[in-house]
């Protein structure tokens, strides 16, 4: 239960945050490459995103396309390792472009992504001090997942009881009081799971958060007397 659970509340939870696209510059460059990834010609839309990128002198599109590159990579080629170094590029060559609050975005996610938690942690920390208010919460946030999934509980539940009580009525506190129900079930503590979802249900004005809450209570509820059946049989 505590393993399939915590998937199913962490997915309900990236989707909706993960999927930032930064807005695009309409020129024709950049106008045939995203002609190229809407058809699904990734291959084609990485080669235009690259030359694109490495002219000389730059194009004022440059930042744009490096962000482009690493996007096609981690989303649509799902070539996460790759994806992180054109975004690193970005970061160092156009730290004023309004492309590198979505490209630290995305490394941090892509860190949490193939697992290297601890990795994620201090890229996250990086994205929370950009100035961005929603992205700092969300940093608060995937951190706070980042030590659950390291097995750090105790101070996973420490960053979502502080979104809860600062952002009271959120949707990010709605997040934050789902993982908690996920923190106690990977303490097995059930009742306290269960506690905090019904808790949730109640509060909640966010439908899709209700919804998962509902479904993850009964989830451990249809094992808990699945495993009642099963005792009873031996």
């Amino acid at each position: 239960m505590k393993k399939t659970l915590i998937s199913v509340l962490l997915v309900s939870i990236l989707w909706g945050c993960s999927s930032h696209k930064a807005e695009v510059a309409i020129s024709p460059e950049i106008k045939n490459l995203q002609e190229l990834m809407t058809k699904g010609s990734y291959d084609d839309a990485l080669k235009a995103a690259r030359a694109l990128s490495g002219k000389v002198p730059a194009s004022p599109d440059a930042a744009q396309a490096l962000y482009l590159e690493g996007y096609i990579l981690a989303y649509d080629k799902a070539d996460i390792q790759n994806a992180r170094p054109p975004l690193r590029k970005l970061l160092e060559a156009y730290p004023q472009s309004s492309y590198v609050l979505p490209a630290q975005k995305l490394i941090a996610d892509s860190q949490y992504w193939q697992g290297h938690y601890r990795g994620a942690v201090e890229e996250y920390k990086k994205l929370g001090a950009m100035g961005d208010v929603n992205l700092a919460l969300y940093s608060k946030l995937q951190t706070g997942n980042c030590l659950l999934m390291d097995d750090k509980v105790d101070a996973a539940l420490n960053h979502y009881r502080e979104l809860i009580e600062k952002n009271p009525g959120t949707a990010i506190a709605d997040s934050a009081q789902l993982m908690t129900a996920n923190a106690y079930l990977k303490l097995q503590n059930v009742s306290q799971a269960k506690k905090e979802l019904k808790k949730l249900i109640a509060q909640s004005q966010n439908h899709d958060i209700q919804e998962s809450a509902q479904k993850a209570l009964r989830q451990i509820e249809e094992e808990a007397s699945f495993d009642k059946e099963q005792h009873s049989a031996k």
